[in-house]
């Protein structure tokens, strides 16, 4: 995923913030945001002597026979390539698909954490 992707997510992330309505939204965002931010920095990846242009590649060379979903790739590639990103990855990660799937009903407080966790993850990226 592109760089370019992460950054529109972002200000999709930031004019919702500025709205101060759909809390569920800005987590979302943040955490669509963060994978393609953290996808970036990762891919291409070489592993094993092959190289991975994108993370889509990687998932369907690697991963999907091995029945990882693209989410929990995802994070186990962050863990790995991007230790220190990893504890803010995982919360977003767990704060959206809480906020999509099982209560849309997401605290101001916990909707300025999201966009706080995206800008440590934006912190530790060379790329």
């Amino acid at each position: 995923m592109s760089k370019e992707h992460a950054k529109h997510n972002e200000d999709v992330c930031d004019f919702l913030i500025s709205n101060g309505k759909f809390t569920d939204w800005i987590v979302t965002t943040s955490f669509y945001s963060a994978l393609h931010y953290v996808q970036h920095e990762i891919f291409p990846l070489t592993e094993n002597g092959t190289t991975y242009p994108h993370f889509n590649t990687y998932y369907n060379s690697v991963l999907k026979s091995r029945r990882i979903s693209k989410h929990e790739g995802t994070k186990q590639l962050v863990r790995v390539h991007i230790p220190t990103c990893f504890s803010y990855y995982r919360w977003l990660l767990d704060a959206c698909m809480n906020a999509r799937y099982s209560n849309y009903i997401v605290s101001p407080a916990k909707a300025n954490l999201a966009k706080t966790n995206l800008e440590e993850i934006k912190k530790h990226l060379k790329k």
